[in-house]
């Protein structure tokens, strides 16, 4: 993924997590995040770039832009993977518009997609939003069709108050979003931020339940939780936040779970690495877990870039600079536990309990050298 899957590359900084799960015991893991790495001047331009998401299958990268070409205020584009003979490892290409009838005059952003390439689901304000801003859907009969006019997703998912961060799941049958949240629903003048919501349904051609609020982080007045992207395996929720300081600019947190069905652990604020302090939004994470994409106010905070980071387990298990006998030995010993130093796969936040998949990440690593981790 655009050149970076090495720790001999980059420094690392080691994401230790041991955090209670209710109702699930712990879901432990240690991996490690590489530096920042700015996506360039052919995805990113000299206007806002911002709202990036991966799909599932990793060679589309969708994301909305202010730039010229486009068809109104914000509009939905889309870079897909190349290779070459220079860049066998793939880069980004020329971003495209995804032009009408998705985009439009209006504000067009936060797109999301399923596994299939069928179904797009975005952020607009284009009439027949119900108050705010809505969250609309455009589907296709096949990644060769052109998409089909955006429907209003409507209620119970949309309401008289702005819902925006659409996230849907690779079958299509799970949303996150967000929606402005207030301290009490009588009085909506007493404003506190954003609020992470669900919702699913048993099939695409099924309604949408009523959406269930996640509570994943603290309610606190002036602050607030949104954009969630949930990883493949459910065990990850990354999401971005001001609520370790409301007066400073939003950053990006994980929570994990040990299963789909626990509630999720405390959340973590990712470190230097990922966040500064000219805010970070919109986190997406890549199918195999290896690669996360955000957004990032550059200096003036007048416009934005996308920026992506590696994330890797930690298979030195012992820290003596390589992977060797020593460390399957360690993997033996705690053989069925939770132990997290083991716990590497398949995910490099681990599952929850060790064995044959943290087994094929360890041997995949198997002989290599490591700098030491600080």
């Amino acid at each position: 993924m655009f050149g970076l899957n090495s720790n001999r590359i980059s420094v690392v900084v080691v994401v230790i997590m041991a955090m209670m799960v209710v109702g699930g015991g712990m879901a432990n893991a240690d991996f490690t995040f590489s530096e920042r790495v700015n996506l360039g001047s052919v995805v990113n331009s000299s206007y806002a770039d911002g709202d990036p998401f991966i799909a599932p299958d990793g060679l589309s990268l969708y994301f909305n832009s202010f730039r010229p070409g486009g068809c109104g205020d914000g509009d939905i584009w889309v870079s897909i993977q190349q290779t070459s003979e220079r860049n066998p490892e793939g880069y980004w290409g020329d971003p495209a518009n995804l032009g009408a009838p998705v985009n439009s005059e209006y504000y067009e952003s936060q797109p999301s997609i399923t596994a299939d390439g069928l179904m797009l689901v975005f952020t607009s304000d284009r009439p027949g939003e119900l108050g705010g801003g809505d969250i609309w859907v455009a589907t296709r009969p096949s990644k060769d069709d052109p998409w089909g006019e955006p429907v209003n997703l409507g209620s119970p998912i949309n309401s008289e108050g702005p819902e925006f961060c659409p996230c849907i799941s690779p079958d299509g049958c799970s949303l996150y979003f967000s929606k402005i949240g207030y301290l009490s629903p009588t009085n909506p003048d007493i404003f506190y931020g954003g609020e992470i919501y669900m919702t699913t349904r048993a099939t695409r051609e099924s309604p949408w339940e009523t959406p269930l609020k996640l509570d994943v982080m603290p309610s606190r007045q002036g602050s607030g939780s949104w954009g969630a992207n949930i990883s493949s395996d459910g065990l990850a929720l990354f999401f971005y936040s001001d609520y370790a300081d409301v007066s400073l600019l939003p950053d990006i947190w994980l929570a994990t779970r040990t299963h789909n069905d626990d509630g999720w652990g405390t959340p973590i604020r990712l470190g230097p690495e990922i966040n500064t302090q000219n805010g970070e939004q919109k986190p997406s994470i890549s199918a195999d877990g290896s690669t996360l994409y955000w957004c990032c106010g550059r200096a003036n905070l007048n416009t934005w870039d996308l920026w992506q980071s590696t994330i890797s387990p930690i298979v030195d298990l012992n820290s003596d600079g390589i992977v060797d006998a020593a460390d399957m030995v360690i993997m033996v010993d705690h053989w069925g536990t939770d132990n997290s130093i083991c716990d590497i796969g398949p995910m490099p936040w681990g599952d929850g309990i060790v064995d044959v998949q943290d087994l094929i990440v360890l041997a995949e690593h198997l002989f290599e050298e490591f700098p030491p981790v600080q």
